[in-house]
């Protein structure tokens, strides 16, 4: 039964918690969700850790000493440090998924007010508060529907519904059938009969497809009413153009088998500037951040951003994520990017990865080495500030990849403005992982190599880092990373430092 269908008779009231405290702007999925179920005549309180004081995680903040040592300890891998680092690793990643004291409070004060259901949406580090959240849930008599990115991985899913309390994990993209799991689960009824919903006893409903109709997503907009907007440093808007990546190959990428990243869809450009006039008018913002994980996979969508964002936001400004694709036209010449600061894109991120072009090769990346030279030059010139991801560790990388990603990186500095610099983190399910499966004699850099699928992530000891040149060359990259991210940001940039 469509959400649109039902009837206007008033239901139970539903505690909808987002524990999602890793971005200074709303949850764009969870908006989406309160819309639709709202729709269908639920009342909605929503449970959010900003408003409840917790700070939120800010990424690619302006770097000090400190930033700079606690990056030298998690890249370390000298071989007589490495069980003391591994340690300490751990300590900062439980310290991290620790539940906050503010939302345990509160979280017990509103499942004492007796909400019919709780709806829960959770990163992977966030398992020690849903496992407070239901056995709290179950001592109250109160079912607990648990949901998010990840969850449509059967081997993650199997991990976390071993957690007491929780009565059913949804795993997919369900805009448009959330309200008829709710019914179900009121009703008591048998929920494996929804597809993306997964049960404890090991009945489920199956994988839900790729959602396709994106131009009939909840109307008029996700619903972010609910949301601590007094307590954001600066009112961002997010929005999604399309779900997935038009290039989808890398073979570490997690994003494309989320659950809305698998395949690319469009909205087409009349949803999406529609939606932004709405947004903007509703919250009293002008800034936009695009959620895409690759903003240029639909060049019409792209262009027509440049063309007429101004239109139906004027004064307004926006930030995405790009892919520098090297194959025809990626809609990231000089020109097009001087317009899209005129039409105002303030910050642009892209994945650098390495500036090796025989490991963005491995990486099936897409892209030339070349060709990101050109884009970052190009961005810089238009006034654009520019944001890279790299990483660093990636099965196979020597020492000459680390010193031509050292030179790279001297040569753009002026150009760059941050570096989010990671350690390679194999995931399930990604390419990495079938050719890991297929032929693991091949990656005999990867020593010790288990799945944790509680975390949905890779444990292994990477080999070439005893060699002491490797480890000369990557102190070398910190080095340059930390100076990078050091520079301070223009005024604009700085209002959306953190969100990507």
């Amino acid at each position: 039964m469509n959400v649109y269908m039902k009837n206007n008779q008033a239901k139970s009231p539903l505690l909808f918690i987002d524990l999602n405290n890793f971005a200074a702007y709303p949850t764009l999925a969870v908006g989406y969700l309160i819309r639709s179920l709202r729709t269908a005549h639920y009342a909605v309180n929503l449970l959010s850790p900003l408003a409840l004081g917790v700070p939120a995680f800010a990424r690619d903040h302006a770097e000090g000493w400190k930033d700079q040592l606690l990056r030298r300890l998690y890249f370390s891998s000298h071989p007589l440090l490495n069980r003391m680092h591994d340690r300490l690793r751990n300590l900062h990643s439980r310290w991290l998924s620790h539940p906050h004291p503010l939302m345990i409070k509160e979280v017990h004060e509103a499942i004492a007010k007796r909400p019919a259901a709780i709806l829960i949406s959770a990163y992977l580090t966030q398992y020690e508060m849903c496992v407070e959240i239901g056995k709290v849930a179950k001592a109250a008599g109160i079912p607990v529907l648990l949901g998010g990115p990840f969850f449509n991985l059967s081997n993650v899913t199997k991990e976390w519904l071993k957690i007491e309390g929780i009565t059913a994990i949804v795993g997919g993209e369900v805009d448009f059938t959330v309200a008829d799991i709710v019914d179900t689960l009121l009703a008591k009824g048998d929920l494996s009969q929804h597809k993306g919903v997964f049960l404890p006893n090991g009945k489920n409903g199956g994988i839900v497809p790729p959602l396709k109709a994106l131009s009939m997503l909840p109307v008029p907009v996700p619903d972010f009413t609910d949301f601590p907007w007094d307590k954001y440093p600066h009112p961002i808007i997010p929005t999604m153009t399309g779900r997935g990546c038009s290039w989808g190959a890398c073979t570490f990428c997690g994003d494309v088998i989320s659950a809305n990243g698998r395949t690319f869809r469009s909205r087409g450009i009349t949803s999406v500037l529609n939606e932004l006039k709405q947004q903007s008018e509703t919250h009293k913002s002008k800034d936009f951040i695009f959620l895409d994980i690759k903003l240029n996979s639909d060049l019409d969508v792209w262009n027509g951003l440049i063309d007429h964002f101004q239109e139906f936001v004027p004064e307004g400004r926006w930030i995405g994520t790009v892919h520098v694709n090297h194959k025809g036209d990626n809609g990231l010449s000089a020109e097009r990017l001087k317009a899209a600061k005129k039409a105002g894109l303030t910050r642009i991120s892209f994945g650098l990865e390495s500036a090796s072009q025989s490991l963005l090769d491995e990486m099936k990346k897409g892209t030339k080495i070349e060709k990101c030279s050109d884009f970052i030059l190009a961005a810089h010139a238009a006034g654009i500030s520019v944001r890279t991801s790299m990483m660093q560790g990636f099965p196979g990388e020597t020492v000459e990849d680390l010193r031509q990603t050292n030179i790279f990186l001297k040569k753009h500095f002026h150009a760059l403005d941050r570096v989010r610099l990671s350690l390679f983190k194999p995931l399930p399910d990604t390419p990495f992982d079938r050719m890991y499966q297929k032929n693991p004699d091949k990656y005999v850099s990867l020593k010790q190599f288990k799945w944790d699928y509680k975390l949905a992530r890779g444990l292994y000891r990477y080999h070439p880092s005893r060699n002491k040149d490797y480890r000369k060359a990557k102190r070398e990259l910190l080095k340059i990373v930390y100076a990078i991210n050091k520079k301070p940001l223009t005024d604009d940039a700085r209002q959306f430092n953190g969100m990507m």
